[in-house]
């Protein structure tokens, strides 16, 4: 692995300039967060080898984590089974819960329609950072563990949309749509069935004509399309695959995530569903809700503390008002939950959860039990941990020791930090590989094509400098205005104002057609698509060979990735 690559001025890029916000706050913790995390791949990759293996069995002496790993096999078994893709290298993988040096990596995320190339990238970098500790310690066994928040609301767009570079469209940007009526906006993904065949066929047609109509000159040759067309079809073919299986609209998802990472790329990378694991998660939930005071204070002092310094993570401010766990629903959506004490057992002070569910509003309460002695048997299938704990636990419960974040989970993951502290957790190693992909596909290429612009960097500053001329119009055109109206009011002649005027509004309205030309450009060629571009444009394996070989050759985080079709 090579030395950092830097910038065209010089400098070095580093991931920690996400966090550039959180530096100016003086609080150890929130420092040695932002010192721990790793800009290359091989830092990465070195933090993880300085955990020893001893550490690892020190995590599982109790059996604690061990008999946890333990429960998830089923539950992971469930869900490659019915995604078909149980491979031998996954069972394999998944035999290795049981072992009590296993070390688990994690990540998460919902599972998005048609997910974008982020998504898949956190999974390269998984398995790149496995593979290559194992190189460095042949002894090591590490698990890939990828969790799929499959709890989340229908409500959400990402889970529901998804996005193509196309100049053609509004905006810049096709949109592949999953309707929804409102009264299912608040479902779980879990519970909201499967698209319909009809929004199937439909979703191809639209990427099918996107290729079709596309009119870009690289394009006029037969075989040029006709690779894309194939690239399509190929595509396809595993999304019918996950569809055939798919027994609600997060199956549909997340088994066609699956079917790529396993099947296509060879990956071990085993896929849970959050729905299915709270057994799993029983005694964190049970840690949790009797150390609720605590949970709760971490989140209001990090609050307090951010509010401060002026910083918006993005997380509600009221976050510490609320259990660490959803209370779900038999309508298929859920409620977010308060505890509540009895006033009236002080010495054995029994503890619940109260809330309205978001969708029908029926109101929701449940015993827990007494507070140091929960009992959650009966309820844990109406139980899932909120964005923070998911952290928490994955720490807790099954000992994860690296954890890969994207960028959309910074505010929460600087919540998760302060609460790793006081609840006495320990935090993992947190990953994030931010860098943006850089690459002509035919949408972004249609796109520069129209303004005669070869470079994707030359679009801001075109669109910059119509800005201004717009605003120097403006200029112009004011004074001509106060002319004319006074010409209006002494009876003067103004004939010749009103030829100045309309030549000066003519190339205003010229300029601002190209300004609205030049933003669906810069939409197109900024957008960060689904993986349905990299697909058609690269090819399912050749997408994922590109972005591990930039992530290898680049040795930096937060570098841009530079692709290309001819790899």
């Amino acid at each position: 692995m090579g030395n950092l690559r830097v910038t065209e001025i010089g400098q070095p890029i580093h991931v920690r300039s996400l966090f550039s916000k959180f530096e100016s706050v003086n609080h150890p913790i929130i420092s040695g967060f932002l010192a721990s995390i790793p800009d290359s791949f091989s830092d990465a990759v070195n933090r993880i080898l300085s955990f020893s293996c001893s550490s690892s069995s020190k995590i599982l002496e109790d059996n604690f984590v061990q008999n946890n790993r333990i429960k998830l096999h089923p539950f992971i078994s469930k869900f490659h089974s019915e995604a078909g893709t149980m491979t031998p290298s996954v069972r394999n993988t998944a035999a290795l819960l049981g072992e009590s040096t296993t070390q688990i990596f994690t990540a998460t995320h919902q599972p998005n329609l048609f997910a974008y190339g982020g998504i898949f990238k956190k999974i390269v970098l998984l398995q790149s950072l496995k593979k290559a500790v194992e190189e460095h310690d042949k002894h090591r066994k590490i698990i890939n563990l990828f969790l799929i928040i499959d709890h989340d609301f229908m409500d959400d767009m990402w889970i529901r949309l998804a996005q193509l570079p196309s100049i053609r469209h509004l905006l810049g940007i096709l949109e592949l749509r999953f309707p929804i009526s409102d009264s299912r906006r608040w479902q779980m993904v879990c519970n909201m069935p499967p698209p319909s065949r009809t929004i199937l066929d439909q979703w191809r047609k639209q990427i099918y004509s996107w290729i079709r109509n596309s009119s870009l000159s690289q394009l006029s040759l037969s075989s040029d399309k006709l690779t894309l067309f194939n690239n399509l079809d190929l595509f396809w073919k595993e999304v019918e695959t996950s569809y055939s299986k798919a027994k609600s609209y997060s199956d549909f998802n997340s088994f066609l995530i699956s079917q790529i990472v396993n099947q296509i790329w060879g990956y071990d990378t085993l896929f849970v569903r959050l729905s299915d694991i709270s057994s799993v998660f029983e005694d964190g939930f049970k840690y949790l809700i009797s150390n609720y005071s605590k949970y709760s204070e971490a989140l209001r002092k990090t609050e307090n503390l951010f509010m401060r310094y002026g910083i918006d993570t993005g997380v509600s401010s009221s976050s510490y008002l609320n259990a660490p766990v959803w209370l779900h629903c038999k309508c298929g959506s859920k409620a977010s939950a308060k505890l509540f004490y009895d006033e009236n057992n002080q010495q054995h002070k029994s503890i619940g959860l109260v809330g309205t569910c978001m969708s029908c509003k029926k109101n929701l309460n449940v015993y827990l039990g007494h507070q140091n002695d929960l009992d959650l048997k009966e309820i844990l299938h109406m139980l899932s941990p909120r964005a923070i704990p998911i952290l928490l636990l994955l720490s807790r419960d099954l000992g994860s020791q690296c954890y890969v974040s994207g960028t959309g989970a910074m505010g929460y993951t600087m919540y998760g930090i302060m609460a790793y502290e006081r609840l006495s957790i320990n935090m993992p190693l947190i990953v994030i590989w931010p860098s943006k992909d850089i690459y002509y596909g035919f949408g972004q290429s249609e796109a520069l094509d129209l303004l005669q612009i070869t470079k994707q960097s030359d679009v801001f500053a075109y669109l910059e400098i119509l800005k201004q001329r717009e605003i120097e119009y403006k200029i112009k055109i004011k004074p001509v205005l106060e002319e004319r109206n006074r010409h209006i009011k002494t009876g003067e002649n103004f004939q010749k104002l009103l030829t100045n005027l309309f030549t000066l509004k003519e190339e205003q309205r010229r300029v601002r057609k190209l300004i609205k030309v030049a933003e669906k450009v810069n939409n197109a060629i900024h957008l960060m698509p689904c993986f349905i571009d990299y697909a058609v444009n690269f090819g399912i394996k050749n997408s994922e060979t590109q972005w591990r070989q930039n992530l290898l050759e680049n040795d930096n985080l937060a570098m841009s990735l530079l692709m290309n079709k001819k790899n």
